[in-house]
């Protein structure tokens, strides 16, 4: 069999828009979770009360959550890229 008509099938892997997805708020939830053991959350302005870090603990908390369950769901089900169905000439010239 030559290389042209071999079907070569591989998956997306890091490219996977999932894998950016989970990146994106995994990376923002690990700095909430940083920012609610740090960061003093401040006073209320309006009534002078303290306010409570847990909004920013909880929400950095699901965001971690999530973005494993977007790392789980692309590992369990990935995008398999057939590079048989690639339309050479319709690529430019650098792409061939």
């Amino acid at each position: 069999m030559s290389d042209n008509t071999q079907n070569t099938v591989h998956k997306a892997g890091a490219f996977d828009i999932r894998n950016i997805i989970a990146a994106l708020l995994g990376i923002y939830g690990i700095v909430l979770l940083i920012c609610s053991a740090v960061l003093d959350p401040g006073v209320n302005p309006d009534t002078g009360a303290d306010k409570s870090s847990a909004d920013n603990l909880w929400t950095g908390v699901v965001l971690v959550v999530v973005a494993a369950l977007f790392v789980l769901w692309s590992k369990l089900n990935p995008v398999v890229v057939d590079e048989s169905l690639i339309d050479e000439d319709a690529l430019p010239e650098g792409d061939k």
